[in-house]
């Protein structure tokens, strides 16, 4: 396969094999999780990236990261997101918004999670059963503001320490009901959420799952993802969940430990999977795609040093390379990196 090679992702076509990850823009949205810097801008730049993950999305206000993070929990929010889908959409790109309940993450001082945690700066209380079924209603409802915004799927984000995270991890996961314990258990709030956001939305709406690895030997990862495709998850956004700092890989893998997570995935489920960390130039991405580590690249960074990183990398052209200075996370888009190697 090629970059340019399209593939299915549930009913959709993908027109090549490049991804804009969800990347949070700090700082632009306010406290009811509304724009204050235009996204139809900032993602309409890069569409001829084939898939473009919007970046997290609370699904209520108290779920939310940081209290300028966007919001998908009411229907004010559907214009914003409206907008976005018409500017990617001119591209043919594929579009989804990532939706995610930051758990103990989240901005409050007061939070939940899967299990009590002390903590010296919050505090830190255990999901209930009643409570657990309200944010399985939130994370539906956002779904649907998404599917009638016009985008084309949501990605539920499971990864990164955040709250699905938090139960799907055996160190954070402590509970004695049906949501601990076992793999199946420690699955089921994700497995649910996944379920009925595809009984909601109908086959015709991508779910992607933003999947954290939590076990070094892969054994309880392998059993959670064959679970969730199960479910009705159509793509695979591989990530680090909670517990792994580093992997020891094979001397001729050529990228990071991250990105070795999505290949040791791509072996055990049918679904595409998406790579992701430190994919920063096009020869990276061609040799994961051609050697058959992946089938989906994510390009973050080099998406946002350089908005045009797709049509240059698929057109054999130089692309800007991102030196990490971080600058361009500051500056509405326009930046043009000074370090141009």
């Amino acid at each position: 396969m090629k970059l340019n090679s399209p593939i299915q992702i549930g009913k959709r076509v993908c027109k090549n094999r490049i991804v804009m990850p969800p990347l949070v823009c700090f700082n632009w949205a306010d406290e009811e999780g509304l724009e204050t810097v235009s996204r139809e801008e900032h993602y309409g730049k890069r569409n001829a990236t084939g898939l473009i993950v919007v970046e997290a999305a609370g699904i209520s206000k108290e779920s939310r990261i940081v209290d300028t993070e966007l919001g998908i929990w009411d229907d004010k929010h559907i214009k914003q997101y409206e907008r976005i889908a018409k500017a990617c959409h001119k591209e043919d790109a594929l579009v989804i918004v990532q939706i995610v309940h930051a758990g103990i993450k989240a901005y409050p001082d007061q939070v939940y999670t899967s299990s009590y945690k002390e903590a010296l700066n919050k505090e830190v209380l255990e999901l209930n059963q009643d409570q657990i079924e309200t944010i399985k209603k939130h994370f539906v409802n956002s779904a649907l503001l998404a599917k009638e915004a016009g985008l084309d799927g949501v990605e539920v984000h499971g990864a990164h320490g955040y709250l699905l995270s938090q139960f799907t991890s055996p160190q954070a996961n402590h509970r004695s009901d049906a949501y601990g314990g076992s793999t199946e258990n420690r699955y089921k709030l994700s497995l649910d959420i996944v379920k009925d956001i595809r009984q909601a939305t109908g086959d015709d709406f991508i779910i992607s799952y933003r999947f954290g690895v939590n076990d070094p030997f892969f054994e309880d990862d392998i059993k959670g993802i064959k679970l969730l495709e199960q479910a009705g998850v159509d793509v695979f956004n591989v990530s680090s969940g909670i517990g792994i700092k580093s992997l020891d890989i094979p001397s001729d893998y050529p990228e990071s430990f991250i990105t070795y997570m999505g290949y040791k995935m791509k072996e055990h489920t049918n679904k595409p999977v998406i790579s992701v960390y430190g994919i920063l130039r096009p020869e990276q991405a061609e040799y994961l795609i051609e050697n058959d580590y992946t089938d989906m690249v994510a390009v973050g960074r080099g998406l946002l040093a350089d908005p045009k990183w797709t049509e240059k990398a698929l057109n054999k052209k130089e692309v800007n390379i991102c030196f990490h200075c971080k600058r361009c996370q500051f500056v509405v888009d326009g930046h043009k990196c000074p370090q141009k190697s």
